[in-house]
């Protein structure tokens, strides 16, 4: 029974957890730990935690300002970097045998701009890959990015990370658009402004201009939500040029020529260390593909 018990001991024991430790030896910070490794400082203390009680033994001395090993951690750190660097190896020797499957996911606009459309031309160019695509927030595509559950992200915004290579796939034209009820003022179109995932910079030139901005009612990272509740309910949103005008010329919505016109790049991310060369490959594809804008004008045929 003993044996047994030691056995599915063995088995419950989660690598990351002496990943996770090793970077607390680094950092002697539980809140540094957790944002190098994007978790939650929560979530570092509880791996920390089931070490201890895995070894039956304290590994760190916390107090205040300081976090040290005690003698038990000091012993732990050598097996842990060795395991450490034995995955790291094997990681290595399975990247390198040719790819069969690829995990992307983007941003809800990334995948209205962009990525609906080139998963036809991934299909047809790679009939035999295995490709599971999805969507989330920028948070989550980085956080599967670093833990390699993720392959390749398509983003609107850059993701902050040393580890990440940011490689522009498609420019895309915005403006301020909007639709002026009847009854509408300006500065009522602008109280209903409609807060689209863009960057910094434009949210500040439409902020300049119209105050009212501020405090947006609508917040969203669809293009398709944000331009059926301009479209519905009225108001004030940044959206690409190329579906915007379709509407201005069928009297719909109107171009606010005060703002300037911004440029957005959709981004390909993904890890530095690509070591499997069916990989690179399909990076290789997807940044040589024709820079058009057939994707944007999807919505619009829709509609």
């Amino acid at each position: 029974m003993n044996s047994l018990s030691s056995q599915q001991k063995a088995l419950s024991m989660d690598v990351r957890f002496l990943v996770t430790f090793l970077e607390v030896v680094k950092t002697r910070h539980f809140g540094k730990t957790a944002e190098n490794l994007f978790l939650t400082p929560s979530a570092v203390s509880a791996r920390i935690k089931q070490l201890e009680e895995y070894f039956n033994s304290p590994l760190f001395i916390r107090n205040r300002n300081s976090i040290q090993l005690t003698a038990a951690g000091h012993k732990l750190v050598p097996y842990a970097e060795s395991l450490a660097v034995t995955l790291n190896e094997a990681v290595k020797a399975i990247n390198n045998v040719n790819v069969q499957h690829i995990a992307i996911a983007g941003t809800p606009n990334a995948w209205e701009l962009y990525l609906s459309h080139a998963l036809g031309a991934i299909s047809e160019y790679f009939p035999a890959l295995s490709v599971h695509a999805d969507i989330m927030t920028n948070e989550q595509l980085s956080r599967q990015l670093h833990n390699r559950t993720l392959d390749l992200a398509v983003v609107s915004e850059p993701l902050k990370s040393d580890q990440i290579i940011m490689q522009p796939l498609l420019n895309v034209c915005l403006a301020l658009y909007m639709n002026q009820l009847a009854d509408d003022e300006v500065d009522d179109v602008a109280k209903r402004y409609i807060n689209l995932e863009w960057h910094a910079k434009a949210r500040e030139e439409v902020e300049r201009h119209f105050p009212g901005t501020r405090e947006a009612k609508f917040n969203t990272s669809s293009i398709r939500i944000a331009l059926e509740l301009l479209l519905n309910q009225g108001g004030m949103a940044l959206l690409p040029v190329s579906i915007a005008e379709h509407y201005v010329q069928q009297g719909q919505l109107s171009k606010v020529s005060v703002c300037k016109e911004f440029q957005c790049s959709l981004k390909l991310a993904y890890l530095h260390e690509v070591n499997h060369p069916g990989l690179s490959e399909f990076i290789d594809f997807l940044l040589s593909m024709p820079k058009q804008e057939t994707s944007l004008k999807l919505i619009v045929n829709q509609r």
